[in-house]
């Protein structure tokens, strides 16, 4: 079962990168949570699919004018630990007119059952960064 862990998580991140919102949905439990930086735009704790889908929305909101399809590109590094899957990526961003760009690393975690991700949370190393860029400043 680990290893389908890691082949749904994959699929997750593929689907995230591709901005397939069906895909993204695909990859979860209908139970699941996701909880996200509440400083950020879409952050807070979300509960069920409809909870991921309005998640899913926020972020692409927030990041689809900031990431071409080069910047879309996390760079994902997939790590097995049986129930959960680690997975270490970077947050990327590009300010087209100014040149401004971000580039920094996330640790996510996902809680897996039957294959699916009933828990997810990510972890920034710099919300600050993340909030000035979006707001202009860096």
């Amino acid at each position: 079962m680990s290893q389908e862990n890691v082949e749904n998580t994959r699929r997750l991140f593929k689907a995230v990168e591709d901005r397939d919102v069906a895909g993204v949905l695909a990859a979860y439990d209908p139970e699941i949570i996701i909880r996200d930086a509440e400083s950020l735009p879409y952050g807070g704790i979300y509960h069920g699919l409809e909870g991921a889908k309005q998640h899913i929305e926020g972020a692409v909101q927030t990041w689809n004018n900031l990431q071409p399809p080069a910047q879309r590109k996390m760079d994902a590094v997939f790590l097995n630990a049986e129930d959960y899957v680690i997975v270490l990526w970077r947050l990327k961003g590009l300010a087209t007119s100014s040149g401004r760009k971000l580039d920094l690393p996330v640790v996510s975690v996902y809680k897996m059952r039957g294959g699916k991700i009933v828990e997810s949370q990510m972890f920034y190393a710099d919300t600050v960064a993340i909030l000035q860029f979006l707001e202009g400043k860096q």
